[in-house]
């Protein structure tokens, strides 16, 4: 039996001078050694997610630890490559929330694992989803507030218009603790004192926590979609083939008969109810787009 591939998730926030070099190092390494994902480099830190086989892992941990420092690492299997390619890319910031006078540095009001499901147990508290519509849709935390933000970008208006009170303490989360990090920065820049981020996010809480206060399952940027409550890949949710939002609606393509997975947004207009955007503009190719 072949040996299961490893996906690892990571990022850390530390000023880097020489990004150009390490952007080479980090793109041939990858490359010799056949590996795939995204790394994101700017001069604020870096963020990615890849996979290999574990050996390749193992030594790709060496690499991190060497040029960045002690970094965590959430890890994950699946049967096969959940991404197409290996890319590392530079970028103004590691994760885009557009304020230059947010930037993390070391570990702020950070609760583990067990401290935020202790928390959620025994105090009453305000719970924070910071991700984008199409993850809170197929999972969140119980109880939690949903800010319905199309992208990261749109976080800091939200906080503004929310009017969330002050003397409260809030719980903050994400997929894996990255934009949070920038979320409560912002947060106690529009003066709020008693904010808290779950260390590691969501991917961290589920692999202590599996079948806990976490309702569905978490969406992740690359071909398994999302991960159920036991990290594994989603048995459920599909890409869209119209949107690229997860789907869990089963449908026979309108136009071929293919048995295909669509959101269920798309599944109200009779043009999407198809397998493929070559299918949908076959069938209507005279029309506009309507999904």
């Amino acid at each position: 039996m072949e040996a299961p591939i490893l996906i690892t998730a990571f990022y850390k926030f530390l000023p880097l001078a020489a990004v150009e070099e390490l952007h080479a190092k980090l793109q041939d390494f990858g490359t010799e050694h056949g590996m795939r994902g995204l790394v994101l480099l700017a001069e604020e830190g870096v963020n990615g997610t890849v996979c290999g086989t574990p050996e390749v892992i193992t030594e790709w941990k060496a690499l991190l630890h060497e040029l960045f420092g002690a970094i965590e690492c959430k890890d994950s299997t699946a049967d096969r490559l959940v991404f197409k390619r290996w890319s590392v890319q530079i970028r103004d910031e590691i994760v885009a929330i557009k304020q230059p006078d947010v930037q993390p540095r070391g570990v702020h009001k950070h609760l583990t694992p067990e401290e935020w499901h202790a928390t959620l147990e025994k105090e009453d508290v305000i719970v924070l989803d910071t991700r984008n519509t199409y993850e809170t849709d197929i999972g969140v935390f119980e109880k939690a507030m949903d800010p319905r933000i199309k992208n990261f970008q749109e976080f800091p208006e939200y906080v503004k218009k929310a009017n969330l009170p002050k003397e409260k303490k809030i719980l903050m989360y994400c997929t894996g603790g990255i934009r949070c990090e920038k979320a409560l920065l912002e947060m106690e820049k529009q003066g709020y004192e008693h904010v808290y981020q779950l260390q590691g996010g969501i991917l961290a809480y589920l692999e202590k926590f599996p079948h806990g206060k976490f309702q569905g399952e978490c969406f992740v940027f690359d071909h398994r979609v999302a991960v159920n409550q036991e990290l594994k890949p989603s048995a459920r949710y599909s890409l869209c083939p119209h949107c690229g939002d997860p789907g869990d609606v089963h449908v026979a393509c309108v136009r071929c008969a293919t048995e295909c997975v669509i959101c269920a947004r798309c599944q109200q207009h009779d043009a999407c109810r198809t397998c493929s955007k070559e299918c949908k503009n076959k069938l209507l190719p005279k029309r506009i787009a309507v999904c």
